[in-house]
């Protein structure tokens, strides 16, 4: 299989639904992404099961393709942002690695997620071998 070196992320797509030919591409991407068996969410979050025009956009949400990739979950305004990077290849890890320092500069808190799902552990450091990441914001003081 043939990967890319950059970090895979979620993919965003938003279409004039008043467009015929826009839609037409949306509806194209969606598909594309549904056959690869991605995640795709309307803006609310809900998981999306069929293409409908009047969404006006969608996202393919980022998922690990193989054992060797590794998942962060930050948690934002937003929604939810994926961060995938491979363990084995080391510029992939040095952007995560960075991206959680960054966060963790922000007021985030990090905590290590099993694969049940569950809080592990909160962590200080990046664990380059954790399966899972979960990044969540600071709460407002009040």
């Amino acid at each position: 299989m043939e990967r890319s070196n950059d970090l895979i992320m979620n993919t965003r797509f938003c279409w004039d639904t008043e467009d015929k030919s826009q839609v037409e591409e949306a509806k194209q991407w969606f598909v594309s992404f549904k056959r690869k068996g991605v995640t795709i969410q309307d803006s609310a979050g809900k998981t999306v099961q069929f293409f409908r025009p009047h969404y006006g956009e969608l996202v393919a949400l980022a998922t690990p393709a193989h054992s060797g990739n590794r998942l962060m979950k930050i948690l934002c305004e937003a929604g939810d942002e994926r961060l995938v990077w491979d363990r084995e290849k080391g510029q992939e890890a040095k952007q995560a690695k960075d991206k959680f320092l960054d966060l963790l500069k922000k007021g985030y808190s990090a905590y290590s997620v099993d694969t049940k799902g569950h809080k592990n552990r909160r962590i200080e450091e990046f664990d380059v071998e954790a399966e899972e990441i979960l990044m969540i914001p600071p709460t407002a003081k009040g």
